[in-house]
C-alpha cells in the first residue's frame, strides 16, 4: 500500500498494468520449459527444462554479441580536453539522492533507496568523501561492481515459454548507483554547456 499511495506519472502505467493483469495464487513466478521457435516456421527448434539451460537462453535473447569491430584505429590523435576535472561536491551527491525513487529496487543486502532518501541529511558528509576517494586513489569496490538482473514476466502475453515474453531488469549496489549517477550528471552536464553534442541528439 505504501507504494500506491507515492505512485507518480512515471509509475502510474506500471500500477495499471498489475492491477488489470490476470489473478495468480500470490507465490513467487515460476519460469516455465522455454521454447525457442523458428521465426519463419513457427515451429519449436529448441526446448529447455532446466535453470542452466534456461539461463543462458534468456542471456542470449537479452544480450545479443557484439558487431565484429576492427580494433586498430592507428594513429589517433585526440584533441585537447574541453573542462578540467572537479572533485564531487557534497551538493551534487545530496541532488542525485532526492531524485531517488525510494521505493525502486537496489541489489539485495545493500542499502535501499528509501534509507538513502529518508536520511540524506546525515549520510551525505560521509558518502561524498567516500566517493571523492575513488577518484583520488583511482579505485572502486569490488563489491560494486556486482549487479544482479533477475527476470520479470512483460504483462499481457499469452505465452511465457517464449523467451520475449520475459524482460531482464538490473539489480545494482546502492552506493554504486548514486556514484554513478553523479558521474553521469556532471558528463551530460559538461557535453552540454560545451556544445560537444549534435543539435539533434536527444536521449541516450
Amino acid at each position: 500500500m505504501d507504494w500506491l499511495e507515492h505512485i507518480d506519472s512515471s509509475s502510474i502505467w506500471t500500477a495499471s498494468r498489475l492491477v488489470t493483469g490476470s489473478a495468480s495464487d500470490g507465490g513467487r513466478a515460476r519460469v516455465p520449459d522455454l521454447k525457442l521457435k523458428d521465426p519463419v516456421t513457427g515451429g519449436t527448434t529448441k526446448e529447455v527444462r532446466d535453470n542452466a539451460e534456461k539461463s543462458e537462453m534468456f542471456f542470449k535473447a537479452f544480450f545479443p554479441p557484439k558487431p565484429a569491430t576492427e580494433e586498430d584505429y592507428g594513429d589517433v590523435v585526440y584533441p585537447e580536453p574541453r573542462w578540467k576535472f572537479q572533485p564531487i561536491t557534497d551538493e551534487q551527491v545530496s541532488r542525485v539522492i532526492s531524485k531517488l525513487k525510494p521505493y525502486k529496487a537496489s541489489r539485495p543486502g545493500t542499502i535501499p533507496n528509501s534509507v538513502f532518501v529518508n536520511c540524506s541529511d546525515m549520510m551525505v558528509k560521509y558518502l561524498a568523501p567516500l566517493y571523492r576517494a575513488t577518484d583520488v586513489l583511482g579505485y572502486y569496490p569490488d563489491k560494486w561492481k556486482i549487479m544482479e538482473t533477475p527476470v520479470l514476466r512483460k504483462p499481457g502475453k499469452c505465452d511465457y515459454a517464449a523467451p520475449g515474453a520475459w524482460r531482464p531488469i538490473v539489480l545494482s549496489d546502492g552506493c554504486a548507483k548514486i556514484l554513478n549517477a553523479v558521474k553521469t550528471e556532471d558528463i551530460v552536464n559538461n557535453l552540454e554547456r560545451h556544445g560537444i553534442l549534435p543539435g539533434n541528439h536527444f536521449g541516450g
